[in-house]
């Protein structure tokens, strides 16, 4: 898969910002490009990274949000009687869903997951900072 400058839309919601709608896991995600104080090209080409190994990133991002949120869900927020049991790994992994990945400058990489209700329906966030790990992680909404 290669994302290319013509087939990038404007994103009218970010200023010199695009999107591309690709298909990762049988989904159609949207990727949002953001070039910053770089040339698009050169986001273009973390983009293109990212999806030529995507399961190398989605690894170390789906990793990096169970170590973030999993001891926090089954201490915090699981209740079996509202039907949120305690989890293990797997089955906290099987509940998160890839939404969407935005991709900032030359080496910034936010990947979003919606977590089937286990936090509220609020999205869990992978974030790279150096292009390659995924270091954080965080909710949002």
């Amino acid at each position: 898969m290669e994302i290319t400058k013509d087939i990038l839309e404007k994103d009218v919601n970010i200023e010199g910002a695009h999107k591309a709608t690709v298909e990762l896991k049988g989904r159609k995600i949207e990727l949002r490009l953001d070039p910053d104080d770089v040339s698009i090209e050169e986001t273009l080409s973390l983009a293109n990274r990212l999806l030529n190994n995507f399961e190398l990133y989605e690894k170390k991002a789906t990793d990096t949000i169970v170590k973030s949120f999993l001891d926090n869900y089954n201490e915090n927020w699981a209740d079996d009687e509202d039907g949120f049991p305690q989890l293990d790994e797997k089955a906290f992994r099987n509940n998160l869903e890839l939404k969407g990945i935005n991709l900032l400058s030359k080496d910034s990489i936010d990947i979003f997951y919606s977590e089937n209700g286990m936090f509220g329906n609020h999205s869990l966030i992978a974030q790279s900072f150096d292009g390659e790990n995924f270091d954080d992680a965080t909710m949002y909404g």
